[in-house]
């Protein structure tokens, strides 16, 4: 056939193989997405488009995807692969690409120079419904385009050549002609205006997902050979599409109908009484919110699921995405939901389960999905799709939120309301599930304002969540449930105070929230004694005399530098074995962590006895207070805010025991007490009182009010008594009237951390989108290069661990599995900002190389260790984050640490 200005132009191009298997045609690529994309909107993918507009914009959006790569014909992109083919356009020199200028940005302006000759097929007065939706899908590579006007200088006459506006005419009256009705399209309500605007997100979602299938080039092989539009979309693009989709798990399940809680889990013989509640409370329509505070041990877990259950049951096409604080807890939580997986879900087609974090590759259950070949990137920074295709179906966590069912850190769904790239697929995903969240209590200022903004974008979308917390202030629970009522377009409201605990709170759309008692059971409520130790003298006594007693101890200190003193204050005193007495922290290398893990779980975990137990010593930071199910006999813990006091308690007494310390089914050992090492007590207690006792910990905690509160009420009850005082101790310390109590000398860390917890909202307000403003560059801070982020937590830095070899570097894990993972320990910033120059260059080629090789390595620091005069112990030189020096020691026994030359 003669070849159509359009046949001229590269989409996809593999400059490394022989003759037309080295590119596709532009043409046909557009054509390809357009086919996933009709596909895609023929399934329950479709049907998350809001329900109003569906029927009006849904036969439409196969040309639109079309037009996702207009801005591939202009003369600076074809520029970018030279001599492809003779018969493709020509190199001209004086067109550029690049500069924060992409073919999204140059699609829009495409779109704008040719739009008047699509006038047959879609009508003028609707242009700004059909612009918004260019918008969607031209941004397909993570972000909108850059608004086109004077203000950047972009002109379609700065980057297309007159031949290449022809073709793309050419190419998009076709595409009109093949994909959209004789009679044209037209678009007549006010309300389907508004509501293209609120799609718009959803379409963006299903344009990076049609354009990620499209591009998998295991499906759509290149084809550089002219043929009519017709053919090729009969013959190529629709099949393959039908193929590809079937590929990528993402077919249409379907959630088995709900009957009991015993069809989920084959071990709740008995239901507590939240699990009770929650299979027989009333599910009511559209979006839904509950709020379910119990303490540890009363099913939370299996409650949610069970609820989850029972929502995504009567409301069909739906999900879960399982959303955790913590990388540990994701894991933990993901060998949990596992076996649930095809009791919610028909077995047929298969349901997804997928983890989702950073480290999740790490983890023995999770199966990586083979990926497929990449084509060339674009330019720094923009990858070509098949290149987030292959990372999409092997290891992306953005495809969590699209699974049937997905586990990991909050963070990754906290993404979807972010300026983060490709958040559009992740919002989509979400769209219209069961979104579950544990632990809401421990996220900071600027994270809960993020899940404030989740919850309305959630609801707003049509979708129910489970918010799970053992330690609930009221003050966040209303206003969780006011942002959730937001979004389901619901006024505000006020919430009464409630000391009822263990509460159940439900939000229905168009009803006021009712909150439900749930009765306590006995085996879960225990009262824990609590006594306050004054001197660090007085608490290594007290440690000495438990462990020559016998009894298993731990102490969770505030920081790691105070557990690491400690520690070494321990092991100095004769009377001790040095070999019972265990150090963890977060400051090592990931797999020297886990061994100290693995030491301490078969010391004190569940299946633990006496032999192993006997005068045992663990010190530590807080990560002793989460993610590991050990117990001991003696818990002496730093002062704290009583929420984590609450969290560290749990760890004393926490499996049942004889008096001998073996596994039994009763209770032998002396009631437990909790120790709080904490400063002495004062009713008018002056500004440095908590700093003085804890000078490194007050940078961890630095609001004093609010820990002078933790001890007044805990002095008051002389205990930890939960449930039943569960409700006085958090309101205690974080209710409305709390900050009345607390003397005048600490006032001004409070009121300093009023001012800080003021700017953390409003910087996560600054750092969310404005969704109601549609897909465009005008709803975020839009930027490559700006890592948004999800927690404030202090900086660190990814440090990986080299030993020299001869003439090679070698990890220091070499031996593990995943030697670059775990040879890396992230520590603060502060303390070691980067290698010294002098390190640098005396294996800058060897570090060049390792970072060329494993990609993993591009942005992290690369550490060579040499030994230090001590045994065991290895060092190297730096820089802090004020640029002075530093020597940086380590070992697997004490971890990372500064200090001088050793």
């Amino acid at each position: 056939m003669n070849r159509s200005s359009y046949h001229r132009y590269w989409g996809k191009a593999r400059p490394g193989l022989e003759s037309r298997q080295r590119f596709h045609l532009l043409a046909y690529h557009c054509l390809d997405v357009a086919a996933v994309m009709r596909r895609l909107c023929d399934t329950a993918w479709g049907r998350r488009l809001p329900a109003p507009i569906r029927e009006a914009l849904v036969p439409s959006l196969p040309f639109f995807a079309a037009m996702h790569d207009l801005g591939k014909f202009s003369r600076g992109f074809q520029n970018l692969v030279r001599d492809l083919d003779a018969d493709l356009v020509p190199y001209m020199p004086r067109f550029r690409y690049g500069n924060g200028i992409r073919h999204d940005s140059l699609g829009l302006l495409a779109w704008r120079a040719v739009r008047t000759g699509l006038s047959p097929w879609l009508d003028k007065p609707n242009d700004k419904i059909w612009e918004r939706l260019i918008c969607s899908v031209v941004g397909h590579h993570g972000q909108p385009p850059r608004k086109a006007d004077g203000s950047l200088g972009l002109s379609h006459h700065n980057y297309f050549d007159p031949t290449d506006l022809v073709a793309t005419q050419e190419f998009a009256c076709a595409a009109a002609q093949l994909l959209l009705t004789p009679e044209g399209t037209t678009l007549s309500s006010d309300a389907l205006h508004a509501g293209a605007t609120s799609a718009s997100w959803r379409v963006a979602g299903l344009g990076v997902l049609a354009d990620w299938i499209g591009s998998n080039q295991d499906h759509f092989r290149y084809v550089s050979e002219p043929m009519p539009v017709e053919r090729y979309w009969h013959e190529y693009a629709c099949p393959r599409a039908d193929a590809a989709i079937a590929a990528t798990g993402l077919a249409e399940t379907r959630v088995r109908a709900f009957v009991t809680p015993n069809q989920l889990f084959d071990h709740l013989r008995e239901l507590t009484p939240l699990q009770r509640l929650v299979a027989e409370i009333k599910i009511g329509q559209g979006p839904q919110l509950f709020v379910l505070e119990d303490v540890t041990g009363a099913g939370k877990t299996e409650a949610a699921l069970i609820l989850a259950h029972r929502l995504m049951a009567a409301h069909p096409g739906a999900g879960l995405y399982f959303g955790l604080p913590t990388m540990a807890t994701a894991n933990q939580m993901f060998r949990r939901v596992g076996p649930v997986q095809t009791r919610l879900f028909e077995a047929t087609p298969r349901p997804n389960l997928v983890l989702a974090h950073g480290s999740r590759h790490l983890l023995d259950d999770f199966r990586v999905l083979p990926t497929s070949p990449a084509d060339r990137a674009y330019a720094p920074g923009e990858e070509s799709a098949s290149g987030n295709c292959s990372a999409w179906l092997g290891d992306s966590n953005k495809k969590a939120l699209l699974a049937d069912l997905g586990v990991g850190t909050i963070d990754q769904a906290l993404l979807a309301v972010m300026p983060a790239q490709h958040q559009s697929l992740r919002l989509l995903g979400m769209a219209g599930k069961v979104l579950v969240i544990d632990e809401i209590h421990s996220f900071d200022g600027y994270t809960s304002e993020l899940l404030c903004a989740l919850l309305r974008a959630h609801a707003g979308q049509g979708g129910s969540a489970v918010l799970l917390s053992a330690t609930l202030p009221g003050e966040l629970r209303e206003s969780l449930v006011n942002a959730f009522r937001q979004g389901a377009q619901l006024d505000r409201i006020e919430l009464p105070p409630d000391d009822r605990y263990p509460l159940l709170t439900h939000q229905c759309k168009d009803a006021q929230p009712e909150c439900m008692e749930i009765a306590s059971r006995a085996e879960v409520s225990r009262r824990v004694p609590v006594t306050f130790l004054h001197d660090e003298g007085e608490v290594m006594t007290r440690i000495c005399e438990a462990a020559l007693a016998g009894n298993s101890v731990a102490w969770i200190r505030n920081t790691v530098d105070d557990a690491r003193e400690s520690w070494e204050a321990l092991r100095s005193l004769p009377e001790l074995d040095p070999e019972r007495i265990t150090l963890f922290h977060s400051r090592y290398a990931l797999s020297d962590r886990l061994d100290i893990e693995t030491r301490v779980l078969d010391m004190l975990g569940k299946a633990s006895r006496h032999e192993q137990r006997r005068g045992q010593i663990v010190v530590g930071s807080p990560v002793l207070e989460v993610g590991l199910d050990y117990c001991v006999d003696v818990l002496i813990v730093d002062m704290a805010p009583i929420d984590a006091l609450m969290q560290r308690a749990g760890r004393l007494h926490r499996h049942v025991r004889d008096a001998l310390c073996n596994p039994a089914a009763t209770e032998g050992r002396p009631p437990p007490v909790l120790h709080v090492f904490a400063p002495e007590w004062s009713d008018d207690p002056p500004a440095q009182w908590y700093r003085s006792r804890f000078r490194r910990a007050a940078t961890i905690y630095p609001d004093t009010g609010r820990l002078w509160l933790s001890q007044r009420i805990l002095l008051q009850t002389g205990a930890i008594a939960l449930p039943l005082q569960a409700r006085l101790l958090i309101e205690s310390v974080y209710g409305p009237d709390a900050e009345a109590h607390i003397p005048k000398a600490l006032l001004p860390s409070r009121e300093k951390q009023e001012g800080n917890l003021y700017a953390e909202r409003t910087l996560a307000r600054r750092n969310c989108l404005e969704l109601d403003q549609g897909y465009t560059w005008e709803a975020g801070e839009w930027d490559q290069e700006l890592n948004t982020p999800t927690r404030l937590a202090e900086e660190g830095r990814e440090v990986v661990l080299l030993l020299r070899e001869g003439h090679t570097l070698r990890p220091w894990a070499a031996d593990h599995p995943h030697p670059w993972d775990a040879s890396t320990v992230k520590v603060p910033s502060r303390l070691f900002a980067a290698a010294t120059p002098a390190w640098e260059v005396a294996d800058a080629a060897a570090l060049d190389d390792l970072r060329t090789r494993h990609r993993a390595l591009k942005y992290a620091t690369l550490l060579v260790m040499v030994p230090s005069q001590a045994p065991g112990v290895w060092r190297a030189e730096g820089i802090d984050n004020r640029q002075r020096p530093v020597v940086a020691l380590y070992d697997p026994v004490a971890g990372w640490r500064t200090g001088s030359q050793g």
